[in-house]
């Protein structure tokens, strides 16, 4: 589409914001999203699909009166943008007032260096075929037979532009290429459970496919033919990268704004108290370009983002802010406001770089004092986030005994509450991985886990 580039789209939003400031609003905002992902499959070992996909839309937020309404259009066209401007105008005249609702000043922010790359731009179709292809010849060079189910090769790139009546005028354009691999060993009557490899890089010649693949192999083989214990008599677990992911969302849930007002965080009474053990420490990176997709120069309203301490050597020291929570709060928006693309208003607070961040033990060292105990990947069941409450059967699991690994495990369930574990951390990995483009964690490990087998 020749019009789709910056120009064009800062002034066809800035033209409808003056429209709707025409109209007697008290303020008017234009957010604009474009996606562009393309992805290649890869089933059993062969290719299956090739899928790729581009949206575009406008999204229309005015204040009235201290209301606020708001509407969308994915039409390229100021006439039906101006249309979509008169609908969030008149949803603006019916809906309840609020207080401290408001839209963002501008604010100098900095751009972000290396989010994104011309060089993952320039990515084909043909590209990630030739990619996946490597990948699965080395697959089908495995000595045990493996499989993969649904595992992609995608390129996505974001563009984001915000203007709003108070002075905001921000562009960003961002992207990413990553992989996912769910792979099964199998040996005739021996068979394995699915472990998971990733990458997430803006750099494709940085991928070492033999030594991803070799990892991912190695892994599943590791998995093959899993015992049920007769009993696990210990309450000592390590979570691997991917099963920290539950853990995470109930920190992050406690420390968001909008659930510390609305009384529904397990933190809201407790800021600068001692909330985990001394060795735990979450950051919020929101601009190092390592920290995954999330990384952005300003978040949905247009606020910069910055460097948070969520919590520091247990104690913890911020909640995470958007726009309106921080007037109600009188404090500075950390920057955290989030949108589900174009077709919602920000009404989300994330965090864009989370990290937790890693303790000085090696693998070996968080193995060597544990007589019995599990290391797993991830976990299938429940977690009620804003509680904490967990249980469910892990994956890709083994046992530890006598300081090294031992049998890998299946019909093995956990289950407590999130909180605790965080109270109980006895160690925390030297080294970071980034889990789903997103959560940059190292292992960790607890006590006090309650481990049964089934």
């Amino acid at each position: 589409m020749e019009q789709l580039n910056k120009e064009y789209l800062m002034d066809l939003a800035s033209k409808v914001r003056d429209y709707a400031l025409s109209k007697d609003v008290d303020a008017a905002e234009v957010y604009f999203n474009y996606s562009k992902t393309m992805e290649i499959l890869a089933e059993n070992q062969s290719i299956s699909t090739e899928r790729s996909k581009s949206e575009l839309g406008f999204a229309i937020r005015v204040l009235k009166n201290r209301a606020e309404g708001f509407s969308y259009s994915n039409k390229l066209d100021i006439d039906a943008l101006k249309s979509a401007a008169d609908e969030a105008i008149a949803v603006a005249r019916v809906s309840p007032s609020k207080d401290n609702l408001r839209f963002p000043s501008p604010t100098s922010y900095s751009s972000i260096d290396g989010i994104y790359s011309k060089s993952v731009s320039d990515l084909q179709v043909d590209d990630l075929i030739d990619n996946m292809k490597v990948v699965l010849s080395y697959i089908k060079e495995s000595k045990v037979p493996i499989r993969v189910n649904l595992s992609p090769l995608s390129v996505a790139e974001t563009w984001v532009g915000i203007v709003n009546s108070l002075g905001i005028e921000n562009f960003e354009r961002r992207n990413n290429y990553t992989g996912g691999f769910f792979a099964v060993a199998r040996e005739g009557e021996k068979i394995g459970s699915f472990v998971v490899s990733d990458f997430f890089t803006r750099d494709p010649k940085s991928v070492d496919y033999e030594a991803f693949t070799g990892d991912l192999i190695n892994r599943a083989i590791q998995n093959m033919n899993p015992i049920v214990p007769k009993s696990i008599d210990s309450d000592v677990v390590i979570f691997k990268e991917g099963a920290v992911f539950p853990l995470a969302q109930v920190v992050g849930f406690a420390t968001g704004a909008d659930n510390v007002q609305q009384e529904r965080s397990m933190w809201k009474d407790r800021l600068a108290d001692k909330v985990a053990l001394d060795n735990f420490t979450v950051l919020d990176e929101s601009h190092n370009p390592a920290r995954g997709a999330g990384v952005k120069s300003f978040d949905g309203e247009g606020n910069p983002t910055r460097q948070t301490t969520i919590i520091k050597n247990g104690y913890l020291e911020s909640f995470l802010y958007d726009e309106l929570r921080a007037a109600r709060a009188d404090v500075v928006s950390t920057g955290n406001s989030a949108r589900q693309g174009f077709m919602a208003p920000p009404n989300m607070i994330m965090p864009n770089g989370p990290t937790f961040a890693p303790g000085d033990m090696s693998e070996e060292e968080l193995f060597e004092d544990i007589k019995e105990g599990i290391i797993f990947d991830r976990f299938s069941g429940s977690t009620q986030v804003p509680n904490g409450i967990f249980s469910g059967v892990v994956k890709g699991a083994q046992l530890i005994r006598n300081g090294e690994l031992a049998e890998p495990l299946k019909n093995v369930t956990i289950g407590g509450n999130m909180f605790d574990v965080l109270q109980n951390i006895t160690g925390m990995g030297k080294e970071l991985d980034l889990v789903n483009g997103f959560l940059s964690t190292p292992l960790i490990k607890a006590k006090g886990v309650p481990i049964k087998a089934q």
